[in-house]
């Protein structure tokens, strides 16, 4: 039986510059060890050149197809007149796999070229499982990089390529982010792989303008540091891994 080993991964590293640096500061004392960044910010080349510095972090794509612009200049199917990306059910209907694959690929490989050691794939608001046919697109590139994606299932997925186990996404929002709640995700732990995903952040300017999640960002950033949830995971010797250790897998 193989014992448990847990992804916490933040969700949206680039997205502001607080943002990055909560989610830093969590790698750095406390319990994350997975981080995937927006690459089309105007903040992600600052947030990728001081990542660097955390060799220890796993670093994926949060594929961005429904926040400002696409890094493609040629995915029409996926943008307004602007060349902003469309949102919501607008672009689940307009969206075309061979755009979705275009901008992944476009945004895959300039994270890439920044230098990073790329772990794997996700997507900001999960719109890659919104969209018909985004999985499909997602796939056919996972399988090209080789890389991991993360699913709510497993049953989305093709063999050739890896996912963790479980996932957990309701670590998130202000009936679901106390200490207690995370405990009790822990003690729930299976063998094998499982992903937390969260969003921890320092509060900044930048972020009550982009997102309406924000002051709970901070919440679970001092949840993820807290030396009770550490100590936990030290006594039950759950081993803390990021999605590039999910080819060593025994």
């Amino acid at each position: 039986m193989h014992s448990s080993r847990l992804i916490v991964n933040a969700d949206d590293f680039g997205l502001t510059p607080g943002v990055s640096a909560g989610i830093l500061y969590a790698h750095q004392h406390g319990i994350l060890t997975s981080t995937t960044a927006m690459v089309n910010t105007e903040f992600s080349k600052e947030s990728l050149e001081e990542v660097k510095r955390y060799p220890d972090l796993g670093v994926g794509l949060h594929l961005v197809l429904d926040a400002g612009q696409p890094i493609s200049t040629s995915v029409s199917s996926l943008t307004d007149n602007r060349g902003e990306f469309l949102k919501g059910r607008e672009l689940i209907e307009s969206a075309k796999r061979q755009d979705i694959k275009d901008e992944l690929e476009y945004q895959l490989e300039l994270l890439l070229r920044s230098g990073v050691d790329v772990t794997h794939i996700d997507s900001h608001h999960h719109m890659h499982l919104h969209i018909p046919c985004g999985m499909e697109a997602v796939v056919e590139v996972a399988e090209t990089y080789k890389l991991p994606v993360r699913s709510f299932s497993d049953s989305v997925l093709p063999g050739s390529v890896l996912t963790s186990d479980y996932f957990h996404y309701d670590f998130y929002g202000d009936n679901y982010v106390s200490p207690e709640y995370l405990l009790n995700l822990f003690s729930g732990l299976q063998p094998g792989v499982t992903e937390i995903m969260c969003h921890p952040a320092f509060l900044d300017s930048w972020l009550s303008n982009k997102s309406s999640y924000n002051f709970t960002r901070m919440k679970e950033l001092n949840i993820l540091v807290n030396s009770k949830i550490k100590n936990w995971i030290d006594e039950h010797a759950v081993d803390l891994i990021h999605y590039g250790g999910l080819v060593d897998e025994p």
